[in-house]
């Protein structure tokens, strides 16, 4: 079923999202039990609120958080949104900035079960509220809404 979801995945998403998802330039495919993790490098690397802002507007995809570790830096700043199952896809993406404060891939993780989509994306939030601090931030309730 995993094969098939990300059948699915390449087929359309990389269509929506182009200058993010270049199937050309995508690293090998991680195939897991419950999950694959794609890695996609940038042709231009981009500041993380335009990589938000292509998440939102482009795919329709739901924020979980922004995370900043130190508000000095440029390096380190993170963000993580998710697909709405709903629709039928069960996804997240990944991306940070560098020390230049720009994001040079995007990492996308597909998942064959809401179970092990809703309990990485907890875990995912809960990594990233221990340092830091979050300047946006979806409740676990919230996600569970999703997934209902």
């Amino acid at each position: 079923m995993l094969r098939h979801f990300y059948d699915d995945f390449m087929t359309f998403v990389p269509l929506q999202l182009p200058q993010l998802l270049d199937v050309t330039t995508m690293e090998e495919p991680q195939f897991y039990g419950d999950y694959v993790l794609l890695t996609f490098p940038l042709h231009n690397p981009y500041d993380l609120d335009e990589v938000m802002d292509m998440f939102e507007d482009d795919m329709e995809l739901i924020t979980l958080y922004h995370h900043i570790p130190m508000r000095s830096e440029k390096f380190g700043h993170s963000t993580c949104a998710y697909s709405n199952p709903a629709f039928g896809q069960m996804f997240k993406m990944n991306a940070k900035t560098d020390t230049e404060g720009k994001v040079n891939s995007i990492i996308v993780t597909i998942y064959d079960s809401l179970e092990q989509m809703y309990g990485d994306l907890c875990l995912d939030l809960e990594l990233h509220s221990k340092g830091g601090f979050l300047k946006y931030k979806k409740d676990k309730a919230d996600v569970l809404m999703n997934f209902i």
